[in-house]
């Protein structure tokens, strides 16, 4: 109750912080660092579980394997996997049994896995955030080929659909691969939407100012990969850049719906928001460049 009373006075005083306030608290935020474990998983209740589960269940790997339902060996969830799952919900119990709050495991908050997805919510938005990439069919009609950012915004939809594509396979199951996969391509998300407004900003032409402009982000986005992949893993660069996404964290609502996934819900509108502009920007460049092709309207 005590940390509730304090957190309600934090957030009851934010309208009186000033922008510089503010500016100096996010820079602190940047230099803390954080760590893979969470309370639920360095509990003891669940960290002797695991091992008790382990030793009971994980001795033979073929039993197991006998009695797993075939979609969860389709996706891989191995014994230890299957272990932390079922000591998650035990340790929850407990913690709600001593009127604590519920706890996080491995920076996650616990979901119900439906069918061996973890994050049910979060892969349906993923999946809906893909197709709605699908508008760049609605561009692809309506404006000339002609137009300069034409085939600049079909590479922004395919580096687009490829990362929600991956985001929704890491929210299906969680492993290192997955999680890398996720993290790269939402990054080449935003660089390619850099890419695409230098371009809009200062022209395609001569051709060299796209490729120098092709240059830069692909040799930033490959010192990304390096850093990451090969130097440190930083969970706190990933918390830095979506801080102010996901303020308003909480656990999940049903065991389902958490402030992450409900993200990914808030983006699927503007997405097609997104495609809207384009289309008419296109369609202006496209009366400014005397093309009066013929070309269906929205």
């Amino acid at each position: 109750m005590g940390i509730q009373r304090l957190t309600h006075k934090i957030f009851s005083s934010i309208s009186y912080i000033s922008a510089s306030q503010l500016l100096l608290c996010f820079l602190i935020l940047l230099c803390v660092k954080v760590t893979a474990g969470s309370y639920g998983d360095r509990s003891y209740i669940f960290m002797k579980c695991v091992s008790n589960c382990g030793n009971k269940n994980c001795t033979s790997q073929s039993k197991f394997l006998s009695a797993q339902p075939w979609y969860l060996t389709v996706l891989q969830w191995s014994c230890k996997d299957e272990c932390r799952y079922q000591c998650m919900w035990k340790t929850v119990d407990a913690f709600h049994k001593d009127g604590l709050s519920v706890p996080q495991f491995h920076g996650k908050w616990p979901f119900v896995r439906l069918f061996g997805i973890q994050e049910p919510a979060s892969v349906l938005f993923s999946v809906l955030n893909g197709l709605a990439h699908l508008r760049i069919l609605s561009y692809r009609k309506q404006v000339s080929p002609k137009v300069p950012l034409y085939y600049i915004w079909h590479l922004y939809a395919l580096v687009a659909f490829n990362a929600w594509f991956w985001s929704t396979v890491f929210h299906t199951k969680d492993t290192d691969f997955t999680e890398k996969m996720d993290y790269f391509c939402a990054f080449s998300v935003v660089l390619s939407n850099c890419y695409a407004v230098l371009c809009r900003l200062y022209g395609t032409s001569p051709v060299r100012r796209p490729l120098i402009f092709a240059a830069l982000v692909i040799a930033l986005y490959t010192y990304h990969i390096y850093y990451l992949a090969f130097v440190h893993f930083d969970y706190g660069y990933n918390m830095q850049v979506n801080i102010f996404f996901e303020l308003l964290d909480f656990p999940p609502l049903l065991w389902i719906f958490d402030a992450h996934s409900m993200w990914h819900a808030g983006t699927i509108p503007v997405c097609y928001l997104w495609y809207s502009f384009v289309i008419e920007d296109g369609l202006n460049m496209q009366l400014e460049l005397g093309d009066d092709k013929d070309k269906k309207t929205v």
